[in-house]
């Protein structure tokens, strides 16, 4: 299980930095399966919009990659509203694993 968390130099108050820590290890405790975390910080100088603060999460689970971003006015904001997202994909993805597939395909002659 690896996790990674990548913030700004500035910008990013460690109260933040501890929560996504904190919600991250509670993420991988709930689904097992996880492999890897990955979540971003970042700020999109790039527009003028008063929603530059950018959290993005790549989570990998059974070799598939979920990806989730928030872009909001605060730090803390956008990665409750990421983890949220990628907390609901999570659960989605684990159902849909557990479901039996349409066809079962047999190389067994009866």
């Amino acid at each position: 299980m690896t996790i990674e968390l990548h913030t700004p130099h500035e910008g990013v108050q460690d109260h933040v930095v501890q929560h996504l820590k904190q919600s991250m290890i509670k993420l991988s405790q709930r689904h097992k399966t996880i492999s890897r975390i990955e979540v971003i910080l970042r700020e999109d100088s790039a527009t003028d919009l008063a929603e530059d603060k950018i959290c993005e999460i790549r989570l990998t689970i059974y070799g598939d990659s979920l990806f989730t971003h928030s872009r909001t006015n605060d730090y803390l904001a956008s990665a409750q509203e990421a983890l949220k997202h990628v907390e609901d994909q999570a659960i989605l993805l684990e159902q849909r694993n557990k479901d039996l597939p349409d066809q079962i395909t047999s190389t067994v002659k009866i």
